[in-house]
Formats: structure tokens, C-alpha cells, sequence
């Protein structure tokens, strides 16, 4: 597998992504498909409370995916990780930010995910695979051997790059392949790309939105600007390319579960299109169809982000009043004051990802925000409105059929999900970095005191 050694020799020179470890001292990141809520939510109907689960993370590369999972199963009983990368520089790095957070509930593992089904390393729950895919000439192969290791009720979050929005891109790479085809050395090529950058025309695809694209290079730097113009393999999809290779390897796409408009909404045609008729021509079409119809409007979805699963109906339900409804991150401030004074009209609100949403909230959305904690179920919250309004007749359908509107405006973007009220609340990103940040605190102290 020749293009898979040039794949390996370019992750021991290019690293990616960059990481320096003693970031850890001071900060958790934090990966899309990784919160443990999103993960329960979408793929074990909110009842799992992770305890006794194995998550493998395939294609590990710098770190941050295994050391966020490991991080939230730092005190679950019998959890583990398995990280395998074929780069042993990328893991050398990845095990420097485990060790300063002082995890040690990884396995390392170097190899390829195409020699998964060989290494005898059991099954796992869950399988976060990133970045990894559209890398391999065969990944019908890639995604079929994750399988091999997937328990039977097991899900998988994977990202893979899109077409469309990275045109761009892949016209750059086709013109890199042309320059380096005789160009062995690594960094001349990078040398090379920089002044091939400088010397764009205003007509160049590329250059027309370079500020798109350049954050990539400025964080990253040499690292950033191969892994985007040089790399050996790359493959974008398409949503209808991305269902075809799904189904082909026996797996259900549960949802799209990227930032912004990586999210849900940015496949959903009526996020774009206001028009009744034509809205309902689309709505009579396939889903897949739909959502390739979004991609298309959008122009925006870089990387497709998704869970799959063997299983169908993973996801939590509203309809389960004892599930809870809670905000993934930090809710809008007083969320419940702002639908009380807006006296039934339309409310604006701006999501962690800096999605704006408007919604309409109607006769009890005020009295059940008030009563949303994170904690209580919908069955608690809808007792608390009906003993606080003094209409014991109130009905639970009446109320649940008041916040399913709203629910799910913030659903689609992945700011709102359900956990079953059997599953203990998990800690915020702070209260897990937390104890990073004193310990080290407390040794810069006692340095600089002894």
C-alpha cells in the first residue's frame, strides 16, 4: 500500500493537528462528536450511563479526541480508551497531553484501521473516527473494519470532508500534484506551495475566498498548509455519495452533528428557501435528496460530521416524559425572563455556535422554561407548571405539544438534547478542567515559593 506510507510519512514529518501539550495545563478541547450527552442522545435513546464502556478512537492523530472521551471517563467505572494512529510521532504527542492530565486510562496503539480485525482488541460501544476516511484510496474497506470491531448496539462518530464547499481546495491540490510529481523532498514542496500561494491571480477559485482557508494556515502553519494543498489522498463527499458508501457498508446515518451549519439546519432546504410551494415539492422528496439539496444551497459544509449505527431509532425521545431536557453548553441568559416579556412575540436567540434563531413561544413556553434545570424530567417540569398555574386539569399532551416547536429549533442545531432521568448529569467542560488548572496552579505556587 504505497499511498498508505506516503499517508504515514506525512504525519511523522506534519504532525496535525498541531497541539502543544502543556496546553493541557490550562484547557480542555473539546471535539463535535465527542460529548458524552450528544453521544447518549442521539445513539442509546439518553439511557446510557457509561460505566463499563470501551470507545476506540481510530485514527487518533495529535490527541484531542481521545483525551476528551478519556477526560469525561476519568471516573466511570471500567471505561477505556483505545487510541491507534499509524503515525508514531502523532501518538508521541498525544501521549504527552494524556500524561500531563495524568490519564492513564488509554491503551496506545500503532497501526492502521485497515488492520483492525487482525489486532484482537475486542469490541467497542463507540468508535470516533475523524479525519480519517477520505484519507484511504478504499474506504468501503476503512469503514467496513471499523465495523468488524463495533459492538452489535455500537455507534460511530465520524467526520469526513465535503465536495462542494471544498472546490476550492481540491483544485489547489490537483495543481500541487502536477508541480511535485518529481519533488520528493517534503518541505521543498511546502516551499514551493507558499510561493505558488503568493502568485495566485485574482481569478484563481482558491483566491476568490482565501479568507475562508487561511485560519487553517496561520494556527497550523507548515503543518496546516500540507495537510490542506499536499496531501496524498484526499477524498470529499457529497451527501448522495455519502448515504450510496453508508448503505453499502450496512450502516443507518443517524444524524449530522457538525458546528453551525455542519449541523442539522445546514441540510435542511428550509433554512435557506421560504417559499410554500416550492418547500413542499422538496419535502415530498427523499431525505437524502433533501439534504444533498441543502449542501447545495448551503456552500458551506466543509466536513460532514455524523453518528451511525447497525441499530435504527437510537435517539432520544421527547415523547418520554422521563427523559430530561437539557443545554448541552451554557444556556441563554434568562431564557425564561425573555420569553415573559416578549408578551407572545417572536423571540431572537444566538446559540454557542453563533447561530441566530427566532421562535414563537406560546400559552405555557414561559412556565416550562422556568422549570428546565437540566435535572428535572418533562414529566417533573410538566407537574411544576400545572401546580404553579393552579390547573391540575392541564393536560401533558398540551404541554408537551407547546415546547415540541422550540425543542426542536434547538435540537437542530444540537443545543438541546434529552438524557433519560435515570442517567446521573454529567460535568461541564469547567468543572472537568477544573482540577487541571489547580494542580498545576499549586506547583507554579510552590515553585515560586520554595
Amino acid at each position: 500500500m504505497e499511498y498508505l506510507q506516503e499517508v504515514r510519512n506525512q504525519y511523522e514529518n506534519y504532525p496535525y493537528p498541531y497541539r502543544n501539550p502543556e496546553d493541557e495545563k490550562t484547557c480542555l478541547i473539546y471535539t463535535q462528536d465527542g460529548f458524552l450527552e450528544k453521544i447518549n442522545h442521539y445513539c442509546y435513546q439518553g439511557k446510557r450511563d457509561f460505566n463499563n464502556f470501551r470507545a476506540l478512537v481510530a485514527g487518533g492523530g495529535t490527541g484531542s479526541a481521545a483525551i476528551f472521551l478519556a477526560e469525561q471517563l476519568r471516573d466511570k467505572k471500567n471505561a477505556e480508551i483505545v487510541y491507534l494512529d499509524i503515525s508514531k510521532q502523532s501518538m508521541d504527542v498525544a501521549k504527552k497531553r494524556a500524561a500531563i492530565r495524568g490519564l492513564n486510562n488509554i491503551t496506545w496503539i500503532h497501526n492502521s484501521i485497515l488492520s483492525l480485525s487482525d489486532l484482537e482488541i475486542g469490541t467497542f460501544d463507540y468508535i470516533n473516527c475523524v479525519g480519517v476516511l477520505h484519507h484511504l484510496e478504499d474506504y468501503h474497506a476503512g469503514l467496513r473494519s471499523l465495523g468488524s470491531v463495533l459492538a452489535e448496539n455500537g455507534s460511530i462518530g465520524i467526520m469526513v470532508y465535503g465536495k462542494h464547499a471544498r472546490a476550492p481546495i481540491y483544485q489547489m491540490q490537483s495543481l500541487m500534484r502536477l508541480m511535485h510529481e518529481d519533488e520528493p523532498d517534503m518541505q521543498k514542496r511546502v516551499e514551493n506551495t507558499k510561493i505558488v500561494l503568493n502568485s495566485l491571480p485574482p481569478s484563481n477559485l482558491y483566491k476568490r475566498c482565501e479568507q475562508e482557508w487561511k485560519s487553517e494556515i496561520d494556527e497550523y502553519g507548515d503543518i496546516g498548509l500540507y495537510d490542506l494543498f499536499l496531501h496524498s489522498t484526499d477524498h470529499g463527499f457529497d451527501v448522495m455519495e455519502l448515504y450510496d458508501w453508508i448503505e453499502a457498508c450496512d450502516f443507518n446515518l443517524i444524524e449530522f452533528i457538525g458546528p453551525k451549519f455542519e449541523s442539522k439546519i445546514g441540510y435542511d432546504p428550509k433554512t435557506f428557501i421560504g417559499h410554500p410551494e416550492l418547500l413542499q415539492k422538496i419535502s415530498g422528496l427523499p431525505l437524502p435528496r433533501q439534504q444533498a439539496i441543502g449542501e447545495l444551497l448551503s456552500g458551506l459544509i466543509q466536513r460532514h460530521s455524523f453518528y451511525l449505527s447497525k441499530q435504527t431509532h437510537t435517539r432520544a425521545q421527547l415523547d418520554d416524559l422521563d427523559n430530561v431536557p437539557f443545554f448541552l453548553r451554557n444556556p441563554p441568559r434568562d431564557i425564561a425572563s425573555q420569553i415573559t416579556q416578549s408578551k407572545g412575540h417572536k423571540i431572537s436567540l444566538k446559540s454557542p455556535d453563533e447561530i441566530s434563531m427566532q421562535f414563537q413561544p406560546s400559552a405555557y413556553t414561559a412556565d416550562i422554561f422556568m422549570n428546565l434545570d437540566g435535572k428535572r424530567s418533562l414529566k417533573a417540569i410538566f407537574n411544576k407548571v400545572k401546580k404553579q398555574r393552579n390547573e391540575p386539569q392541564l393536560s401533558n399532551k398540551i404541554l408537551l405539544d407547546d415546547f415540541r416547536p422550540i425543542y426542536e429549533i434547538l435540537n437542530n442545531i444540537s443545543w438541546m438534547l434529552l438524557r433519560h432521568s435515570s442517567v446521573p448529569l454529567l460535568k461541564s467542560l469547567e468543572e472537568l478542567q477544573e482540577p487541571i488548572n489547580k494542580h498545576y496552579s499549586s506547583i507554579t505556587n510552590r515553585n515560586y515559593t520554595s
